[in-house]
């Protein structure tokens, strides 16, 4: 009857150890360089479970939204696509991906939703990128700098005379 439990403990190990992933040297790549903006929103419904979404641009992990959470990446110019996969006890499940044009003038922008039971990606209205305002810069010209800086003042000349006396006052007699 040990015997029993002891190939299935060894077996149970090496099940689990099959499933276990090593983790990839290759280090994820940085989205925070490029000329164009896209946000990636989850958005909350009613039949969301509130499993967190590892969010993919084109096949490369990007980041992860909890419910609620917003993601924005840089990217170069040019059509993406935006997709994801949760992940569960069994595996992940792959959410299918969506094309996004993203261009320097125009924020772009994705959300992520349950809707009837089933978890997709939607391209929304991209929106224009905020320009500064006009009154934040200054009208009056920063001032110049004078060309030549006068010498600094040197210390005043010792005084060569004995200080004054001290003034003496009547004492008033005491009695």
């Amino acid at each position: 009857m040990s015997y029993r439990f002891a190939i299935a403990a060894v077996a149970a190990v090496l099940a689990l150890t099959g499933c276990a992933k090593s983790k990839s040297t290759d280090p994820a790549p940085a989205f925070d360089f490029g000329s164009s903006r896209v946000t990636v929103t989850h958005i909350p419904t009613k039949t969301d479970d509130g499993t967190a979404i590892h969010v993919t641009i084109d096949n490369k992990d990007a980041g992860v939204l909890g419910t609620g959470e917003s993601l924005e990446v840089q990217l170069p110019e040019g059509k993406h696509k935006v997709g994801g996969y949760a992940r569960t006890l069994i595996g992940r499940v792959t959410i299918a991906p969506v094309e996004v044009s993203s261009s320097r003038d125009v924020i772009s922008h994705v959300t992520y939703s349950v809707t009837n039971g089933k978890p997709i990606f939607i391209v929304r209205a991209a929106t224009p990128v905020p320009q500064p305002k006009s009154e934040s810069i200054p009208a009056e010209p920063v001032p110049v700098m004078p060309q030549q800086i006068e010498a600094p003042v040197t210390a005043e000349p010792a005084q060569t005379e004995a200080p004054a006396a001290p003034v003496v006052t009547p004492e008033t007699p005491q009695v």
